[in-house]
């Protein structure tokens, strides 16, 4: 299957998802797929006098690693909000184009690029997201290879970024935990009970795909995130929980 494939079914399915840990999960198996290490999403907010822009790490609770290396919000922040660079912008291109016009924001970016390196991250892209207001958020893709992207894979992975920033913030909106509180039996979609029931009836991915309409990588992909949302070892676990969590019977 053709990795763009899977920026698809992700697309697809993402709406299903209604926790932040869980979409995070779903997004950073599409980036291992293009073989990007770490992401980041990032919101920008704007006061309603309009004299001061802020940037926050949408996923600080879910992975504890140091983001700096990915977004800088003042060197980044301008790039982003005047578009001086187009969509998206890939790290080393940018460095060396605003050493040009801008040797501040170039600083910036150099030591950003330099720490980023330090951890691993060689190259990475940045994409901007906007919605009907404006410039709404980033996302950022990093890893120690340089990857191009092609002309579909970038309209992809900026349909990706918006979307996800959206879902994002949905999730929080609805007060949706980020993390799965002992004691608390998370909610299923019909598809993911349906799904839960053929595992335990003993169907294959294959069998079950054919049953509901689905291939059999997008039942894996719900079972992944099923053993996520359960905390489930294996299949075998992941049924037996179900069972004992009342969410099949």
């Amino acid at each position: 299957m053709k990795k763009f494939h899977d920026v698809l079914e992700y697309l697809v399915l993402m709406h299903e998802i209604d926790t932040l840990i869980n979409l995070y999960n779903a997004v950073e198996k599409v980036a291992l797929r293009y073989n990007f290490d770490r992401l980041g999403l990032f919101q920008r907010t704007v006061t309603p006098a309009g004299n001061n822009v802020a940037w926050q790490n949408l996923f600080e609770h879910i992975v504890s690693t140091d983001v700096s290396v990915l977004f800088d919000s003042e060197a980044d922040g301008i790039l982003l909000s005047f578009g001086t660079l187009g969509d998206p912008y890939y790290w080393d291109r940018a460095t060396v184009e605003t050493k040009e016009f801008n040797p501040a924001i170039y600083r910036r970016l150099r030591t950003r690029c330099v720490r980023a390196a330090e951890t691993g991250l060689n190259y990475g892209v940045t994409f901007p997201v906007y919605q009907r207001e404006g410039l709404a958020g980033a996302m950022v893709f990093a890893c120690e290879n340089r990857i191009e992207l092609s002309t579909l894979e970038v309209s992809l992975f900026a349909t990706l970024a918006r979307e996800t920033l959206k879902r994002s913030l949905f999730i929080l909106q609805c007060g949706k935990p980020t993390r799965r509180r002992s004691g608390i039996v998370p909610e299923l979609s019909a598809r993911e009970v349906t799904i839960l029931r053929n595992l335990a009836d003993g169907m294959t991915s294959v069998e079950t795909g054919k049953a509901i309409g689905l291939t059999n990588h997008t039942v894996n992909w719900y079972v992944s995130g099923l053993q996520q949302k359960l905390h489930a070892r294996n299949r075998q676990n992941l049924v037996a929980l179900a069972f004992r969590l009342g969410l099949i019977s």
